[in-house]
């Protein structure tokens, strides 16, 4: 595999964005598995379509990023 000094520019900045989105993602998953353990606030379809929607920029920017290598 190569290093991080040989991988083009922008394939380093869509692992790094995408990494982040995918915390981001992570972590919006948490809250909505608290609520859903209350039944007052639930989980909301369009709050599990915006965590999918960042899942799939981020497997959409990582696959672009692969076909560089």
């Amino acid at each position: 595999m190569a290093n991080k000094s040989e991988l083009p520019e922008d394939v380093v900045t869509a692992i790094v964005q995408s990494s982040e989105r995918l915390e981001g993602a992570a972590s919006i998953l948490a809250m909505l598995e608290e609520n859903a353990s209350n039944p007052e606030l639930g989980v909301k379809a369009s709050e599990l379509a915006a965590v999918r929607s960042i899942i799939e920029a981020s497997v959409k920017q990582l696959d672009e990023a692969w076909e560089e290598i």
